[in-house]
């Protein structure tokens, strides 16, 4: 899977505060059956990958 797969929730960076951040957020989204919620954390974790966690080649 790549950064850029939506067809999947986006997966955090171990270790990462940010990834860990927005995990939560989407998890707490999840539980409260959030769905707007649950999709915008997804955003800014696809957002946060591309930025910060792109294997520079």
């Amino acid at each position: 899977m790549t950064p850029d797969d939506i067809t999947r929730p986006p997966c955090p960076v171990p270790g990462c505060a940010a990834c860990t951040e927005l995990a939560e957020r989407r998890e707490v989204a999840q539980a409260e059956y959030d769905r707007s919620a649950e999709t915008d954390a997804n955003v800014l974790l696809r957002q946060h990958l591309r930025r910060e966690h792109r294997a520079h080649g």
